[in-house]
């Protein structure tokens, strides 16, 4: 990981925030192997996170600027056509 992503992700992050211990979901048996190398194989197809992005998304949300009727069409049209509507 670079140095930038570090910095970023530390900047994201005030460090009084607090952290949980994850519980797993409960489980109806043992896990699957095969499955388990699905997944891990889809995660390791997965993009990187670009905290830029990221920390430009936040400060439109918090500048009320984010939801705008453009954005709300634009998901809504996507949804229908997802749904086949």
């Amino acid at each position: 990981m670079s140095q930038d992503r570090r910095k970023l992700m530390r900047e994201s992050v005030p460090e009084e925030t607090p952290c949980r211990e994850a519980t797993p979901p409960p489980m109806g048996g043992t896990p699957d192997v095969a499955e388990t190398l699905r997944l891990l194989e889809k995660i390791s197809r997965m993009p990187d996170i670009r905290f830029e992005k990221v920390h430009e998304m936040q400060e439109l949300i918090a500048q009320g600027r984010f939801e705008t009727p453009e954005r709300i069409d634009g998901a809504v049209r996507r949804l229908m056509e997802e749904l086949g509507l």
